[in-house]
């Protein structure tokens, strides 16, 4: 049985500034202005990858980090 993980990625959220990075996955589903810091959102990507997080998840996630 073949599991449908998520996939997420870090994108460049340009919006506004200061520029801040966000965390995307397939289907659209998007949580942006997470942090400055590149390296610190795609360790949080990394993690959601390696949980195989649920996208509707995703905000409660991030909502913890922002956080933390």
């Amino acid at each position: 049985m073949k599991q449908n993980h998520m996939t997420y990625r870090v994108y460049l959220d340009q919006a506004s500034l200061p520029q801040m990075y966000g965390i995307q996955g397939r289907g659209g589903v998007r949580v942006g202005r997470i942090s400055t810091d590149f390296q610190e959102v795609n360790r949080l990507a990394q993690c959601c990858n390696s949980a195989g997080l649920s996208p509707i998840h995703l905000a409660d996630v991030v909502e913890d980090f922002r956080r933390s």
